[in-house]
Parts: structure tokens; sequence; C-alpha cells
């Protein structure tokens, strides 16, 4: 087995695959000293991620905001050409930050916004609604690491 993995530090290279990424994996520290992970959704924006937690989960009331927190995404493909000395490519970024609450208003409604824009396109602005029961949250980024691995 042969493996190649890089660094990327190109920050707009990094923003355009955070973009394009359809979901990611939150880890959030509990107060009751559990992590809670979750698949889910996601807004890039203004390098935080900005996603909605529901209210009703049991793990909600312990989410515990100014902790520490950190955000993957990762994406794979394999590679055919023939050239190619490497079969796969995985992608992978990490962010780690601080967990906070969304209380602008402005903001809220920005993100409610890009977030319809993102999953829900078809639907007019007027008629998209969220669930009462979700409540946004940010991941305000302190750290971005991005990798590629090549291999066979």
């Amino acid at each position: 087995m042969k493996k190649q993995i890089t660094q990327i530090r190109d920050i707009k290279e990094i923003e355009k695959q955070l973009i394009l990424a359809p979901s990611g994996v939150l880890c959030i520290h509990l107060d009751n000293e559990k992590l809670m992970q979750l698949a889910c959704n996601f807004i890039y924006l203004d390098k935080n991620i900005y996603t909605f937690l529901d209210n009703t989960d049991e793990n909600f009331e312990h989410v515990k905001y100014g902790s520490s927190g950190s955000f993957s995404v990762s994406s794979s493909s394999k590679l055919s050409e023939q050239n190619s000395e490497f079969t796969y490519r995985l992608s992978y970024i990490t962010i780690n930050g601080e967990i906070k609450d969304v209380d602008d208003n402005k903001l809220k409604d920005q993100v409610i916004q890009l977030y319809r824009l993102k999953y829900s396109p078809s639907i007019e602005s007027a008629e998209y609604e969220i669930s009462e029961n979700l409540k946004p949250i940010l991941l305000d980024t302190k750290e971005i690491k991005a990798q590629i691995e090549e291999g066979i």
C-alpha cells in the first residue's frame, strides 16, 4: 500500500470545498462530561459553521455554550486516470472552535436564507419555514485543517 498526505493551506480552496459539501459531522462537548456527535447539514459563512440543533433532543439541554467543538467534512473519489500513480483520493477538513448561540436576529435570518438557498432552492423565501424546535448555533472557528490523502 502506498499513501501520500498533502496539507492544504490555500483558504480559498478550503472554503470552496466547504461551500460545496452537503453535510458534515459536528462534535460538541456537553455539560454532563459527554460528547455529542451528529451528522448535520450546515452553512459556511464568514469562516464559521452554522447549523441547527433540535431542542427536543435529550442532549439539547446539556449543550455547553462556550465549550470547544469540532466539525469535519470529508469526500472521496476513485482516480481512473491511467497516468496517475494513485487509485483513490480522500479530502478532509476539520474545523475546531467554540460553540456559540446565535442570538442576533439579523444573523439568524441570514443563516435561514442561506440554508434555504443551499438545501431548498425551489421553495420561495416567503414559503420557507424552519421548525420551531430547531435552534441555530455556530461553531466560531479557531483553527481549520485540511488534507488530501492519495493512495493505492
